[in-house]
C-alpha cells in the first residue's frame, strides 16, 4: 500500500504518452483496420487508467494517506465537469442524463472539491454501467443547518437500470467484490469503486444510502455538510450547462487559430510531441521548452498568447518558473495566461495553482476536449475562429428569420433567445420545425397521464416540455411548466389539478400560432409532409 500510494506520477507519465500518441494515430490514419486497432488501444488504455486510479486510491486509503483538504470551490463548475465527463458515456448507450438541481443552492462553497467530484463520478459511472435503457438523474438540493454559514448538501443519483437483489446489497461495498458476477461479466471494473466511495464519505463524516429494486433501478444518495462562502444562488444550472455545451460544440474539432502562438513547457520529450500533434490541426503556432530555465529564456524573447507549463520538472519547477516570470517587469509574457500541467490532480489543486499565479490547470493524461476548452477560453477571441463559428456569426448577424418575425414582434416567442440557446439561426429553425411537429403528440401524452393520475410520469413529461419550450424562446409558458413540475416533485396534486387545464389551453393556443407560420423543411416540402424524430433536451 505504501509503495503504490507513491506511484501515481510515475505510472501516469508513460500512460499519458501511450494514449497521446494513439490519439495521433486516430487523427491521422485513414486505414479502417488500423483505426479499429487504435480504437481498441484507446478503450483498453482508458480502462487501464481507471483501474490504476482505483488501485492507487484504495492503496492510499489502506496506508492512511488519504487527506480531506477543504478549499473554496464553485459548485456550478463542479457539476459542469461531472456532466462533461459522464454525458458522452450516457449518449453512447442511448441514455438520457438528467439534471435536477435546486436553483437556490449557494454557488460558492467550502469543502474537498476533488473528493466530492470523485465520489459523484464513481456513483454516476456505476449508474451508466448498469443501465441499458432509460435515464440517469443527478439531483442536488440543500438544507440550511443550525449554523448560519453551513448547509447540508443532499446528492442523489437515480437510474432505471438492473437494480440489485436484497442479498447482493451486502456485497456492494466489499473490496474486490462484484455484484451478480455471472450476469455482469461483460462489465469491466475492479469492484473497488463503491468501497472507495464509502471510505471517502466516512472520512468526510457522511455515509452512503442505497435504495434498489431488482429489475427496476437504484438510487444512491448522501448528505454532506459544507460551509457557505457566498450566498449567490446557483440558478438554472441545466440551462447554463446546455448553453456551454452548445458553445463548445460550435467549435468542436473546428478550432482554428493560425494567428495565435503558444509555448509548451515539459521536461518529457514524448509529452511535447503529444502536445504538438494534438494542437497542429488547429493551426496554432507552437513553440516548446524542456525546462524552466529555457522557458524563461524564450519568454524574454517572444510574446505568446498562452503558456502551458508543467509543474513537476527537475531543477526549476513550474511554480518557481512562473514566480520568476511574473516578477520580471520586462518579461514579454508578464501578463500572459499560464496553464499548469500536472500528472496528479490532488485535493485543493485549483486553489493551490491559482494562488501560485496560474490561470488554470490541466491534468495528465491530457484529453483533447479539455485542452480545446482551455484554448478557446484563454486565447484572444479575435484570434479564435472556425468555419462553423464564422457561419454562426454570419447567421447571428442576419437577425430574426423573416418567417418568424411576426411571432417575435407579438411576444409569442423570443426568437433571439431561442437562437442563443441553439447556437445558429439554422439550428434554431431545425429545432423549431421539430418542436412544432411534435408538440401535439407531447401534449396528448401529458393529457393522458393527467387523466390517469400518473403523477410521476406526468412530472417527467412536463419537465421535458419545460426545457423544449425554453429552447424555442417560449419563456412564459416554460415557467408555467416549471411550476407544474415543482408541484409534481413536491406531491402537490391539488396545484396540478387546479392549473393543468390552463397550461393545456396555453399549449393549444401556442400550437395554433406556430402552425400558422408558413415554413418549408430543408427538403422543400411542407412540415406536414415530413417525419421527424422526437425532440428532446438532455440536461
Amino acid at each position: 500500500s505504501a509503495f503504490l500510494s507513491n506511484m501515481s506520477h510515475e505510472i501516469r507519465t508513460p500512460l499519458n504518452s501511450v494514449l497521446g500518441m494513439n490519439e495521433m494515430v486516430l487523427r491521422e490514419c485513414d486505414d479502417p483496420k488500423i483505426i479499429g486497432y487504435s480504437e481498441n488501444i484507446r478503450s483498453a488504455g482508458t480502462t487501464l487508467l481507471g483501474l490504476i486510479n482505483d488501485i492507487l486510491d484504495f492503496s492510499k486509503i489502506e496506508a492512511g494517506k488519504i487527506e480531506i483538504i477543504p478549499v473554496d470551490y464553485d459548485l456550478s463548475s463542479l457539476i459542469s465537469d461531472l456532466v462533461n465527463m459522464i454525458r458522452p458515456r450516457a449518449e453512447e448507450k442511448g441514455l438520457e442524463l438528467l439534471l435536477d438541481i435546486d436553483e437556490h443552492i449557494p454557488k460558492y462553497l467550502h469543502g474537498d472539491e476533488i473528493r466530492i467530484k470523485q465520489i459523484i463520478t464513481n456513483i454516476l459511472t456505476n449508474a451508466v454501467k448498469y443501465t441499458e435503457h432509460g435515464s440517469v438523474t443527478l439531483s442536488i438540493a440543500s438544507e440550511q443547518t443550525e449554523v448560519p454559514d453551513q448547509i447540508d448538501l443532499h446528492v442523489c443519483v437515480r437510474d432505471t437500470g438492473i437494480g440489485m437483489k436484497e442479498e447482493d446489497l451486502k456485497k456492494l461495498f466489499a473490496k474486490f467484490e462484484r455484484i451478480d458476477e455471472e450476469r455482469n461479466r461483460n462489465i469491466e471494473g475492479t469492484g473497488l469503486g463503491m468501497s472507495i466511495t464509502k471510505s471517502l464519505l466516512e472520512s468526510m463524516g457522511s455515509a452512503i444510502e442505497v435504495e434498489s429494486r431488482f429489475g427496476e433501478g437504484s438510487a444512491f444518495s448522501f448528505h454532506l455538510r459544507q460551509s457557505v462562502v457566498g450566498r449567490d444562488p446557483i440558478g438554472d444550472l441545466a440551462a447554463a450547462v446546455q448553453e456551454r455545451l452548445q458553445t463548445r460544440e460550435k467549435f468542436a474539432e473546428k478550432l482554428y487559430a493560425p494567428d495565435a502562438s503558444i509555448l509548451i513547457v515539459d521536461d518529457n520529450s514524448m509529452n511535447l510531441e503529444v502536445f504538438r500533434n494534438l494542437i497542429k490541426l488547429t493551426g496554432i503556432r507552437t513553440d516548446t521548452a524542456d525546462s524552466g530555465e529555457q522557458c524563461l529564456k524564450k519568454s524574454m524573447e517572444q510574446k505568446y498568447d498562452l503558456i502551458l507549463l508543467d509543474h513537476m520538472m527537475p531543477g526549476m519547477d513550474g511554480i518557481e518558473t512562473l514566480k520568476q516570470m511574473r516578477g520580471r517587469e520586462n518579461d514579454r509574457n508578464h501578463e500572459t495566461p499560464v496553464i499548469c500541467l500536472t500528472a496528479n490532480a490532488i485535493s485543493g489543486a485549483r486553489a493551490k495553482y491559482i494562488s501560485a499565479g496560474f490561470s488554470d490547470y490541466l491534468t495528465k493524461p491530457i484529453e483533447y476536449e479539455k485542452l480545446e476548452e482551455m484554448l478557446i477560453r484563454y486565447l484572444p477571441q479575435d484570434k479564435v475562429r472556425s468555419e462553423r463559428a464564422d457561419a454562426a456569426q454570419a447567421e447571428s448577424d442576419a437577425g430574426v428569420p423573416p418567417e418568424l418575425s411576426e411571432l417575435d414582434r407579438a411576444g409569442i416567442i423570443d426568437v433571439s433567445a431561442g437562437i442563443r440557446y441553439c447556437g445558429t439561426v439554422g439550428d434554431y429553425l431545425s429545432v423549431f420545425r421539430m418542436f412544432r411537429h411534435d408538440l401535439g403528440d407531447k401534449m396528448a401524452e401529458l393529457e393522458a397521464l393527467h387523466a390517469a393520475g400518473e403523477r410521476n410520469d406526468y412530472t417527467i413529461k412536463v419537465h421535458a416540455l419545460k426545457s423544449s419550450l425554453r429552447t424555442i424562446g417560449a419563456g412564459e409558458i416554460s415557467e408555467a411548466a416549471k411550476r407544474l413540475e415543482d408541484a409534481g416533485k413536491e406531491g402537490d396534486a391539488a396545484y396540478i389539478d387546479a392549473h393543468h387545464r390552463e397550461f393545456a389551453d396555453a399549449i393549444k393556443t401556442l400550437k395554433d400560432q406556430l402552425a400558422a407560420v408558413p415554413m418549408e423543411d430543408e427538403g422543400g416540402e411542407t412540415l406536414e409532409d415530413t417525419e421527424s424524430g422526437g425532440f428532446f433536451i438532455v440536461e
